[in-house]
């Protein structure tokens, strides 16, 4: 495996002042409800379970530490966290592109696999990463929010050219399209050549 750009999640001083203040209030609701559950008897065990379920989010999303690799064919995440070591291995050649995250109520695109790769403390802005996979007879899309240095993106671009930090839709066309090649049967590259090669000869007629 040869390594072509690997890097670290960081954590920032502001971004670990203000989850250092969420987790205390956190703590500070836990122990509140444990102590009214136990003298009083006025809290459900749910209740507790839940704000323990919260702290538990709080903490790991902190503490985890991320390392992207980029090799020749390959991007590689492994994440070290309170649930131990992980390892996530994406292809270029199932990438659909990269576009700057927002939250949104209705995606135009289902996720069937979201992943958070990043650290809450990390200041930097959150990516969207989209990626498609086969199994068996299904064609299926995930994506992976995180975060990185520019050079990362440079790097990425070289073996996905033309998809990485682009607009939504840009990517969320390119996978539609990889998902209609596959209900095809056709094979992705050579369609999407043709696909996009019709477009520019349209776009070049319209300005004759």
């Amino acid at each position: 495996m040869s390594i072509q750009y690997q890097e670290k999640s960081k954590h920032s001083k502001a971004g670990i002042a203000l989850v250092s203040v969420f987790i205390a209030l956190a703590v500070l609701a836990l122990a509140y409800s444990v102590w009214r559950y136990m003298e009083l008897g006025s809290v459900a065990l749910a209740e507790i379970l839940i704000e323990g379920i919260i702290l538990f989010v709080l903490v790991s999303q902190a503490v985890g530490t991320y390392t992207v690799t980029l090799t020749e064919s390959d991007l590689i995440i492994d994440e070290v966290g309170l649930l131990g070591k992980k390892r996530m291995v994406i292809p270029y050649a199932m990438m659909n592109g990269v576009y700057r995250f927002k939250q949104s109520m209705m995606p135009p695109l289902k996720f069937r696999y979201k992943y958070r790769k990043l650290s809450s403390t990390d200041d930097r802005p959150v990516w969207a990463l989209a990626y498609s996979v086969v199994e068996g007879k299904k064609l299926k899309h995930g994506r992976v929010l995180l975060k990185a240095e520019q050079e990362f993106f440079d790097v990425l671009a070289q073996h996905v050219p033309n998809l990485i930090q682009v607009k939504e839709d840009q990517v969320v066309f390119h996978a539609y399209l990889r998902e209609d090649a596959f209900k095809h049967g056709e094979d992705f590259e050579r369609y999407a050549a043709n696909v996009y090669g019709q477009g520019q000869a349209e776009t070049a007629e319209s300005k004759e």
